[in-house]
């Protein structure tokens, strides 16, 4: 383990990401692009880290951040405690299926408890948003489902059939009816949908990431009625993930790199320009993927605005946009169709 933590990190510092955030941040601290200085420069200025942390977010005038429950190494209590800006919490509903799954002696038992748990995120802790990562799990094939299939999938899960897994096929009917459930419950509570689509760590069911597999699902009467929000617009698949956007009228196309800090093309000029020729404006939204790291927030932030100016420079160097609705239009990817969102 301690090996292949030394590898990963020597073979991230040889990365066009890594040598991009030691270049920006340099020149932010004022100090030279070499990894010693900058990193003296950083702990120097992180003594006080909240001071620290307002100077980045302030820098990219970070005024919103939507931060996923699912990946809390630091508490989000903690991370208001020295982030500046409004924080909006999703809720990721894989472990709170994982644990209800554990406990729950029937599978009514499970949907009630599930229901009430979600419930009790929205109204009473501020949830503003339910996401699912079933593209780790099972991939986004997610078929229509009956209560009876879902009902003896979790049956056959409980009894311990062999061969049965969570992460397995054998409870990919229980998964499935699940997210349809899961889309119900964001109706009823007046919140938002996200999917993770496309690439991501190594236990991402690859070979079923492509978000065109999502299509019959996002035709279900049940799905069509809420927000969906297809996280990391599908990487690489991204004009797979834009057709669906443009074709689906509550289906959002969220642009954030899905390997930060590995890897920072999502947020270039030619994936803006991708997405703008075929997602409508008002669909787009901008997001970092940035978890807990303070400069990831700040990085991604920047390269983004920088990579829209040029995408939206070439749509009114074509006369499509003149510069008034360029930025309107910036501004609502940057930060107001989120909002809208609320």
């Amino acid at each position: 383990m301690g090996v292949a933590r030394q590898v990963r990190e020597a073979d991230l510092a040889t990365t066009v990401a890594y040598r991009r955030m030691i270049q920006e941040l340099s020149s932010l601290l004022g100090s030279r692009d070499d990894d010693a200085s900058l990193l003296a420069r950083r702990n120097e200025k992180a003594e006080d880290f909240r001071e620290y942390v307002k100077l980045l977010f302030d820098d990219a005038k970070i005024e919103h951040l939507f931060l996923d429950s699912g990946l809390e190494s630091v508490s989000f209590e903690k991370f208001m405690g020295y982030a500046s800006g409004h924080m909006h919490r999703v809720l990721r509903i894989e472990p709170v299926l994982k644990r209800l799954l554990e406990r729950s002696k029937t599978f009514s038992e499970l949907l009630n408890s599930f229901d009430d748990e979600t419930s009790s995120a929205v109204r009473r802790n501020g949830f503003v948003g339910l996401k699912s990562v079933i593209g780790y799990r099972t991939g986004l094939d997610v078929t229509a489902s009956s209560e009876t299939e879902a009902t003896r999938s979790f049956r056959s899960f409980k009894e311990k059939e062999e061969p049965v897994e969570w992460f397995g096929p054998r409870v990919k009917p229980l998964r499935d009816f699940l997210l349809e459930h899961v889309a119900e419950r964001t109706k009823k509570l007046g919140v938002f949908l996200q999917i993770h689509t496309g690439i991501g760590d190594t236990d991402i069911i690859a070979e079923r990431c492509n978000p065109l597999l999502l299509k019959n699902f996002l035709k279900s009467e049940s799905v069509s009625r809420v927000p969906v929000i297809l996280i990391h617009g599908g990487y690489p698949y991204t004009l797979e993930a834009a057709w669906l956007a443009n074709v689906f009228p509550n289906v959002f196309f969220e642009l954030s790199t899905p390997l930060p800090p590995y890897y920072l093309p999502a947020l270039s000029r030619t994936r803006f320009s991708e997405a703008l020729e075929m997602v409508p404006m008002t669909r787009l939204i901008y997001g970092s993927d940035a978890h807990d790291t303070p400069e990831m927030h700040w990085l991604s932030a920047r390269l983004a605005k920088r990579a829209l100016e040029e995408a939206m420079g070439d749509l009114v160097s074509a006369r499509l946009l003149d510069e008034d609705e360029a930025v309107r239009a910036s501004r609502g990817i940057l930060c107001r169709n989120a909002l809208g969102l609320l």
